[in-house]
């Protein structure tokens, strides 16, 4: 499995903006480092290429066998209902004389 992504976020660069915007210091760099931190918690949920791809494949085993079990399903009853019908018709011929 891949490294989780890391997030680049700018703490120096917020707190500068913030300070410029008239925070103080130690508030801007609060600020800037709870950004940072939120920043990285959300790519922690963030599905990579690999995720995705094992995710189709489970999905694609999932759908071919519920295909595969419905189509012999169908076979099983097509098939039924033949040997049901074929009993009766030779049942109704024997009737006949």
């Amino acid at each position: 499995m891949l490294a989780p992504m890391q997030a680049f976020f700018d703490t120096l660069a917020a707190t500068r903006r913030l300070e410029d915007a008239g925070m103080e210091r130690r508030q801007a760099e609060a600020v800037a480092e709870t950004a940072r931190e939120a920043a990285a918690a959300s790519l922690r949920e963030v599905a990579t290429k690999a995720d995705l791809k094992a995710d189709l494949a489970t999905l694609e085993t999932r759908l071919t066998r519920w295909i595969l079990g419905a189509t012999l399903t169908i076979i099983g009853v097509v098939v039924g209902a033949a040997v049901a019908a074929s009993n009766w018709l030779f049942a109704a011929l024997k009737l006949v004389p």
